[in-house]
């Protein structure tokens, strides 16, 4: 039985106006001016997206709403002179849209939270989204083998080929990367959270905790600080329950090393969103899943960055660029680091019920997680 996410969606095949071609006055309007155009093109891929982010059984709503406003666009937008009432209709249209397309996300979502209790009952309602999301946490769950699925490779192979030929955004640096990972059922657990991660990257959604709790190390490289620059934000990160350098001990250590790195962090431009990346995916390993930090890196990125925390780190050592970071500063920061290497080992030992010498060292890791993150932005490039 074909899946009813792979079922064209009727409404999804509305285009834009081929401008070579005007079919009627409307489009001719829209044509003659470039914010119409731009808007409406714009629409065409709202409606896309809003429909993939519903499930089929409530699309009718959204299909009739399009077809009366390209009635009262037609009546609307007939002349030139009307330009400025045809955009206020495209932009109430796009607002309405927007709005129906958060909701849904949510909704989807909230499918997703279901998959650590029963991932079949989430398949099978991801199963009535047509959308890029649904059908990425799908690709998910068959290649990492938490639904099985006859034909897996297939299947997912199926998926991945909508996904990248008519589900994204028109986004060629984004569509390139995502091809560049390779044959994704044939691919590593790691390469089908980084496809995963991508798609994430154009909605609203969240990366659940459950996927760093369930695979530790892959997710945590997946959806950590690659580009350097505001690609970087997306997708969101789940919060953790509980941080760890939320203690007292670490906001003293803070306070000691934050004012040498904010204006650090306005200095760098753009590339300081990977840096924030990075503090948020330390703090998530550091608070969620602490045994991982003392696990070897297993991506080349992975690696590189593991290279550049232990330059990082020796440098705090042996730190003399005192211009940058006052003597005061540093060495009051060195001195409060113990105390919150201390708490942060008895909140592993309690919490997370690790031994006291693994508590240790991943506390110590966590500690050289949380001053080479915030060091690097200071040191000088290589």
């Amino acid at each position: 039985m074909l899946s009813l996410c792979l079922i064209p969606v009727a409404a999804a095949a509305q285009t834009p106006p081929d401008c070579a071609k005007p079919s009627g006055r409307a489009e001719r309007t829209i044509c003659a001016s470039a914010d119409l155009k731009v808007a409406a093109e714009d629409l065409t891929t709202l409606l896309r997206d809003t429909l993939g982010n519903t499930p089929v059984e409530g699309r009718d709503a959204i299909e009739r709403a399009q077809k009366a406003f390209l009635t009262d666009r037609d009546g609307r937008c007939a002349d030139t002179s009307a330009i400025p009432a045809c955009r206020a209709l495209y932009e109430a249209r796009a607002t309405d849209l927007a709005s129906q397309n958060s909701a849904g996300q949510k909704t989807l979502a909230a499918v997703v939270a279901g998959i650590p209790k029963d991932a079949k009952a989430a398949a099978a309602a991801l199963r009535r989204y047509s959308g890029a999301p649904a059908k990425a946490w799908l690709v998910y769950l068959y290649q990492s083998g938490t639904v099985a699925v006859p034909d897996k490779d297939a299947a997912v192979r199926r998926l991945v080929d909508e996904i990248l030929n008519q589900d994204l955004p028109k986004d060629p640096y984004l569509l390139e990367e995502m091809r560049n990972l390779g044959d994704v059922p044939s691919a590593s657990l790691g390469t089908a959270l980084l496809f995963l991660r991508h798609v994430l990257s154009t909605t609203e959604m969240d990366a659940p905790c459950f996927l760093f709790t369930r695979h530790g190390q892959p997710a945590f490289e997946a959806f950590g600080a690659f580009w350097g620059n505001a690609r970087d934000e997306t997708p969101g990160l789940c919060a953790p329950p509980s941080s760890v350098f939320d203690l007292p001990e670490w906001k003293t250590v803070s306070a000691h090393i934050d004012p040498a790195i904010e204006p650090a962090l306005v200095e760098r431009g753009s590339i300081r969103h990977g840096y924030e990346r990075q503090f948020e995916v330390d703090d998530l390993q550091a608070s969620l899943v602490p045994s991982t930090l003392l696990e070897s890196p297993m991506s080349a990125e992975a690696r590189k960055m593991a290279e550049q925390r232990g330059k990082a780190v020796a440098a705090f050592r042996s730190w003399d660029d005192f211009e940058v970071w006052p003597e005061k500063d540093y060495r009051a920061a060195l001195h409060a680091l113990p105390a919150a290497i201390t708490a942060t080992s008895k909140i592993y030992r309690e919490k997370f019920k690790l031994n006291p010498q693994t508590a240790d060292q991943a506390a110590k890791a966590a500690a050289d997680r949380f001053i080479a993150g915030r060091l690097g932005l200071i040191m000088p490039d290589d």
